[in-house]
């Protein structure tokens, strides 16, 4: 809570309570100077009233929170069921609390509120759904309690420290991928390594040493006498990175989506993926597979958000870039002739770049040129709407 506003409660705070103390103290001269039942009976009637704020007052509202969020990681869209428990030493009398969890604003939910009416009870919980959670880390850090008197003469407002961390994993669609392939029929594929692939079995040989033992089979083997293993094709297999233009957009959330679908793709299917971040934290991880990978992937994917510190044009001079022989996925919704001058540098026997043009409306007459001016430089752009199961089928260099 910001100081200034914090002085400022406690002031009306102290306001209220001289303003009940006059009260009490001229419902008391009233009667002593009027006497009569009337006069007496209206200072007992109100005496109550007046003792409860003044004791409330001296309250200290003293109640420990303990938020209860299971588990701490979601994917976009999820629904998230958060318990709040309170309690407190002394059971003080409330007539009413207030109980408020103060949302980050980066859920973008309204405000969270649920009336109580503890009176002596010392534990009472408050559970809550979060709907439609979106993308991003959420810092949950403060409940708010509000309590007062039946009169409303007297309120009283404690924030009670109780900070929590969520990570919302960003949505994702499946992407058609055995066509990405078509992307490079005119320039070969992208690093080339021989890898055996044990659903293709060409034929068998002889035994070799340095033949794996599961590669034997044994039923050739038997037949000839002889130690047999199987010879596989091999296929090439490809490395890609994924490179996520961080600069502000309107279409940002979308990018982010994209990025995440397309490296669970490559993942899914076998294939290595990394991921490049720009901004003033600029983030690399190398290309690789597997679930550990992808979760990483997209565990700085939930995080990032938009910096206008760092464009991608300068994120080709960066040695950690330009050092990698790989599919160059750039993820972008602008494309500028800095862009293309900085993926043509980049472009190369062992590597190919890919931009993937992702915008919320139709294509200005400067952008159509741009996109025509890479593909004549052997640059593929392929313009990606929001549904994304086509976006690397029927890509062509030029």
């Amino acid at each position: 809570m910001p100081r200034g506003l914090s002085k400022w409660i406690k002031i009306k705070r102290f306001i209220s309570f001289a303003g009940i103390l006059i009260l009490l103290a001229a419902a008391f001269a009233y009667a002593m100077f009027q006497g009569g039942f009337v006069s007496w009976f209206l200072f007992y009637s109100f005496l109550p009233f007046a003792l409860y704020p003044i004791l409330l007052f001296y309250y200290p509202v003293n109640f420990t929170a303990e938020r209860t969020i299971s588990p701490r990681t979601y994917n976009a869209g999820d629904d998230i069921e958060v318990n709040v428990t309170l309690t407190r030493r002394f059971p003080f009398p409330l007539l009413f609390l207030v109980v408020e969890d103060v949302i980050p604003g980066s859920l973008k939910q309204k405000e969270i509120k649920q009336m109580f009416f503890p009176g002596f009870k010392k534990k009472f919980k408050m559970t809550y759904t979060i709907g439609n959670a979106s993308r991003g880390e959420h810092i949950f850090q403060n409940v708010r309690l509000k309590t007062g008197d039946a009169l409303g003469l007297l309120e009283k407002e404690k924030r009670i420290p109780c900070k929590q961390a969520i990570l919302v994993y960003p949505p994702h669609e499946a992407i058609f991928y055995r066509s990405i392939r078509n992307m490079f029929d005119q320039g070969g594929i992208v690093s080339p390594l021989s890898s055996h692939d044990p659903s293709l079995v060409a034929g068998i040989r002889e035994y070799e040493p340095g033949d794996r033992f599961s590669w034997i089979d044994w039923k050739a083997s038997a037949r000839v006498n002889e130690m047999m293993t199987k010879e596989f094709d091999t296929r090439e297999s490809d490395d890609f990175l994924i490179v996520l233009d961080t600069m502000p957009t309107e279409t940002f959330e979308v990018l982010v989506k994209f990025a995440a679908s397309a490296a669970r793709t490559v993942i899914k299917n076998g294939e290595k993926a990394g991921i490049l971040l720009g901004g003033k934290e600029s983030l690399f991880i190398p290309p690789s597979s597997g679930a550990d990978q992808l979760q990483a992937i997209f565990y700085h994917l939930a995080k990032v958000s938009e910096d206008g510190s760092q464009s991608v044009e300068n994120l080709f001079e960066d040695p950690r870039f330009s050092g990698q022989s790989a599919v160059y996925m750039i993820v972008t919704s602008k494309l500028t002739k800095q862009m293309i001058d900085g993926a043509e540098r980049l472009r190369g026997k062992k590597n190919r770049v890919i931009f993937f043009l992702i915008k919320g409306e139709g294509w200005s007459i400067e952008e159509t040129e741009l996109i025509a001016a890479a593909v004549r430089k052997g640059l593929i752009v392929q313009p990606v709407e929001h549904h994304f199961q086509m976006a690397f089928a029927g890509v062509k260099q030029a």
